[in-house]
């Protein structure tokens, strides 16, 4: 836009020497020229094909001394393109002198003084544009990557919490069940001996009474033990775990999008499964890669466990232990399970959400 503006200076500049002129076409002819030529340099950014058109202008100044009156365009273009010889245009007023008389001199030298400081001061202005829009980029770019890191370290962070709150639990079910619940145990044995020593009541039946409540004790605290265990288990890590001897000589790719909690039964039959098929995958195919994927969908849970082995065969008549227990599994949990041989060897598992888990999302 600044560029327009200022060659519509010099253009008008240029019109009001060539007003002094007689002739009819001619005139036109200049000002039109020197119009196009102003617009194409604007219009092109290559800096041969604006050399080819400033030369092309100097020669029809050397045809027709008329088109010197628009050489400040020349000059301006000349000094925002850094091509300084077309300054050498100057040298095409000595055949023009004739059509100058003095104010046209003056006028001449003004716009074409004009037209250097005009263009110098619109090529910094576009270096500065330029330099803005290029730190602006960069600040962008900065910001973007400083908004990622930071949310990875906040992924990473809530992933360490979480896996020490498990590590946690996990020790904290291992202390009631080895300090607490063994005390109990033996309180259990030794109230046990002592209702079988002492018959007579009422010390027998209040012996059985207390028996009782240790008894229903100790179940609670293996109920919370076995819960607190069971919360412990971080499905994700399981299946890497289950996978690790894998990765030595399968690429194994893990997807997982799954959302916490997700119960008990559920984690054991995938763990279960995934183990299952990689020693499959180990002992029957030929394959190198294996892709697992957990994925929780709004009314089910899916895991699907693929290879790129070729051969593999399975009938309706197959019994053998491994997909046995693993049909076994998925049933008890009311969940059907796929297998498919026509790509390489394909298990699909899908278990369905109960109500209680549904109206809780």
């Amino acid at each position: 836009m600044i560029r327009i503006i200022d060659k519509t200076v010099l253009w008008i500049f240029g019109v009001l020497l060539v007003l002094k002129m007689d002739a009819a076409v001619l005139p036109v002819l200049v000002v039109l020229t020197a119009l196009t030529m102003g617009a194409c340099n604007i219009y092109f950014s290559n800096k041969k094909i604006v050399g080819g058109i400033l030369a092309v202008y100097l020669l029809l100044c050397i045809v027709e001394p008329a088109f010197t009156y628009f050489l400040p365009l020349v000059f301006y273009d000349s000094a925002i393109f850094g091509l300084y010889w077309g300054g050498a245009g100057v040298l095409l007023l000595y055949p023009a002198k004739e059509m100058y008389g003095v104010w046209e001199v003056g006028l001449w030298t003004v716009t074409a003084m004009l037209s250097v400081i005009m263009a110098v001061k619109t090529k910094r202005l576009e270096t500065l544009k330029t330099d803005m829009i290029h730190l602006r980029d960069a600040s962008t770019e900065l910001n973007l990557l400083m908004t990622q890191r930071n949310r990875e370290l906040m992924e990473k962070q809530d992933s360490e919490v979480h896996v020490a709150t498990l590590r946690e639990r996990n020790r904290i079910a291992r202390e009631i069940h080895d300090n607490v619940g063994h005390m109990l145990s033996r309180s259990i044995l030794q109230i046990g001996a002592l209702s079988t020593v002492y018959k007579e009541d009422p010390i027998h039946q209040q012996l059985v009474s207390v028996n009782e409540t240790l008894n229903t004790a100790m179940n609670n605290i293996r109920e919370s033990v076995h819960d607190l265990h069971d919360d412990s288990i971080d499905l994700k890590q399981a299946i890497l775990e289950a996978t690790k001897e894998m990765r030595k000589d399968y690429q194994v790719h893990l997807e997982y999008d799954m959302a916490e909690p997700i119960p008990r039964k559920v984690k054991y039959c995938f763990i279960a499964t995934v183990k299952e098929a990689m020693s499959n995958i180990v002992k029957h195919s030929n394959a190198d890669k294996v892709e697992i994927i957990l994925r929780e969908h709004p009314a089910f849970y899916q895991l699907c466990i693929e290879d790129n082995g070729q051969g593999a065969k399975i009938n309706n008549t197959d019994t053998g232990i491994g997909l046995v227990n693993m049909k076994d599994r998925v049933e008890a949990l009311h969940g059907t399970l796929h297998i498919n041989t026509e790509k390489g060897f394909r298990i699909l598992i899908s278990i369905r959400k109960t109500e209680e888990e549904v109206c809780e999302q």
